[in-house]
C-alpha cells in the first residue's frame, strides 16, 4: 500500500467509515440548499399551474350568472314570438318586445353597461369615431350632430366608441 494514504487521517477533510464518505458541514449544507431550491422549484411549478387552471376554470364561469339571466329573456323573446304569430294585434304584439327589450337593457346596465350619451356634446375621440364631418350652421364647430350607431361604456371602460356625424365650419366663400 505504498500509493495510498496509510491512515484516514489523510483524506483531507473527509473521513472513511465502513465504505462511505462523510461530508463536511459545508458540503451537507450546500447538499440541504439545492435539495431545498428542487423542492420549491418544483412547489412554485406546480402552484403556477394550479393558478393557470384555476384562472381557466373561472374565465369558463365568470359569465354563468349573466347567462342564466339572458335565458330568461330568451324564453320571453320566444314566448313573443309565438304570441306574434297567433294574434292580429299588433300594439300587444310591440308592447311585449318593448317589455322584453326593458328586461335585456336592466340587465346588461346592472351588469355596468352605459350608453354614450353623445348627441350635441363636444367631439372626444376617446368616446367618438366620426364617421363623417358635415357643415352645420346650428352648431358649434366640433359638435356631435348625429350618432350612427351608439357607443358603450362597460363601468369605466369605452367598450364601443360611438359612431358619430361631426359639425365643421361652414366654408368661406
Amino acid at each position: 500500500m505504498a500509493d495510498g494514504p496509510e491512515n484516514c487521517e489523510d483524506l483531507d477533510s473527509k473521513t472513511v467509515d465502513e465504505g462511505k464518505v462523510e461530508e463536511t458541514p459545508a458540503e451537507d449544507e450546500a447538499a440541504q440548499l439545492r435539495d431545498k431550491l428542487l423542492r420549491l422549484t418544483a412547489e412554485f411549478d406546480n402552484f403556477r399551474k394550479r393558478s393557470a387552471r384555476e384562472k381557466e376554470e373561472y374565465r369558463k364561469f365568470a359569465v354563468e350568472q349573466i347567462i342564466i339571466e339572458l335565458l330568461e329573456v330568451y324564453d320571453n323573446f320566444e314566448r313573443a314570438l309565438e304570441s306574434a304569430k297567433q294574434t292580429d294585434d299588433i300594439s300587444s304584439v310591440i308592447t311585449g318586445i318593448e317589455m322584453v327589450f326593458k328586461q335585456f337593457t336592466g340587465i346588461l346596465e346592472k351588469e355596468g353597461l352605459e350608453k354614450i350619451e353623445c348627441k350635441g356634446a363636444e367631439f372626444d375621440p376617446y368616446l367618438h369615431e366620426a364617421m363623417m364631418h358635415v357643415e352645420h350652421p346650428d352648431h358649434e364647430e366640433n359638435t356631435v350632430v348625429d350618432v350612427c350607431k351608439p357607443g358603450y361604456c362597460l363601468h369605466t371602460k369605452v367598450i364601443r366608441p360611438a359612431m358619430v356625424t361631426v359639425s365643421k365650419k361652414p366654408e368661406e366663400k
